[in-house]
């Protein structure tokens, strides 16, 4: 205390607090209130920070919240998917968990926690594809036709990475004559 200053060197967590200053004379009294915050920074992180989960397999991301090396306890953590807000199904506290993985689902992955001073702090990570063998998804019919008429066969596939289609004649490769 410097007369009416007070003045704390090195603040910690622990000088937070309601502060009350008076001042009293033979006329009366008169006092002020101040309440002191502390906000000890807090650091976010998601683990893992890059995951590769087959299609159809089940993603888990884990926000993780320190403050000076120490858990920061229970936070409020909000979900984000490419910068917009995920609804709060499939989230059970720290944890997201994304099951039946579609390529829909790659993609980047952040937690926001704000605290109650009105700060926040993010962290992000990424959601890639594991490879997946390729699968149909559309095949021609047979079909009988007589000499003459154009036909078109169509085939299509998934899987990751995408699938390249190539054609063959009873199990050579088709001529090019531009036909």
């Amino acid at each position: 205390m410097l007369g009416p200053v007070l003045a704390i060197e090195a603040v910690t967590a622990e000088d937070g607090g309601v502060y009350k200053c008076s001042a009293a004379n033979a006329g009366g009294e008169a006092s002020a209130d101040l309440r002191l915050t502390v906000s000890t920074p807090i650091h976010v992180e998601i683990t893992p920070n890059v995951l590769s989960v087959h299609m159809g397999g089940t993603a888990e991301f884990r926000c993780l919240v320190t403050a000076n090396g120490m858990s920061a306890g229970p936070q409020h953590i909000t979900w984000f998917k490419d910068g917009r807000q995920l609804p709060s199904s499939g989230r059970v506290g720290d944890t997201l968990q994304v099951t039946g993985v579609t390529r829909e689902d790659k993609g980047m992955y952040q937690c926001v926690v704000r605290r109650q001073e009105g700060d926040s702090f993010q962290a992000s990570a990424e959601l890639q594809l594991g490879d997946a063998p390729p699968s149909l998804v559309y095949s021609f019919i047979e079909q009988t036709l007589q000499p003459g008429p154009a036909v078109s066969l169509k085939c299509s596939a998934q899987g990751n990475p995408t699938p390249q289609i190539a054609w063959t004649l009873d199990g050579f490769p088709l001529p090019t004559n531009g036909r």
